[in-house]
């Protein structure tokens, strides 16, 4: 052989060679088939009575232990009040009540209060008082599945699905619905 021969010998193994680890690593590149990327979200799971819900952990501002309720007059019986936080007033939502759900005793906002979850959106602040707070977890977006249709209308309308976790049946609150501004309906216009 050639030294011109060899050359264009080891120049094609060479191509070869090449092709052989650019498929290589091209195949190993790829995620496998049965890895199919799932969405999640993250959730705040909390108790109220016997019964256990949660929120979106995008839409929790912050958890309070310690606060003082400000009473104010003429307003549904599902708002506390209101409390100062840093500066800003965060109306203070029993969301029991709202959702007429059984929940302990019947709150006494002179005494120590159970925890409250801080929500927001775009527009609005609340502090949604609870009983129990509970862990954070994350679930498959497919695994939230519509509210029950065991639910009476008023509960339904401030649900926004179910979801199974560890043996548990868990209430998905709709924040959008709890934060709307009372006499206001979806559109903007009063009701």
């Amino acid at each position: 052989m050639s030294a011109h021969e060899l050359m264009t010998a080891n120049a094609l193994v060479s191509a070869q060679a090449t092709e052989i680890l650019r498929r290589r690593a091209a195949s190993l590149a790829q995620a496998p088939d049965d890895a199919v990327s799932v969405e999640s979200t993250g959730l705040l799971k909390f108790r109220l009575g016997q019964e256990w819900y949660a929120v979106p952990i995008a839409m929790v501002r912050e958890i309070h232990n310690e606060y003082a309720i400000t009473r104010i007059p003429r307003v549904p019986d599902y708002i506390l009040g209101v409390v100062n936080v840093r500066g800003e007033i965060v109306s203070v939502t029993d969301l029991a009540a709202l959702i007429r759900v059984p929940s302990r005793v019947a709150l006494d906002i002179d005494d120590e209060l159970p925890s409250a979850i801080i929500v927001a959106n775009e527009t609005c602040v609340s502090a949604l008082v609870v009983d129990e707070i509970g862990d954070i977890i994350d679930v498959a977006r497919e695994a939230i599945e519509p509210p029950l249709s065991t639910l009476d209308k008023a509960q339904a309308e401030y649900m926004s699905g179910s979801v199974f976790v560890d043996g548990l049946l868990i209430g998905v609150v709709n924040i959008e619905k709890i934060l709307e501004p009372i006499g206001e309906s979806h559109d903007g216009r009063a009701s």
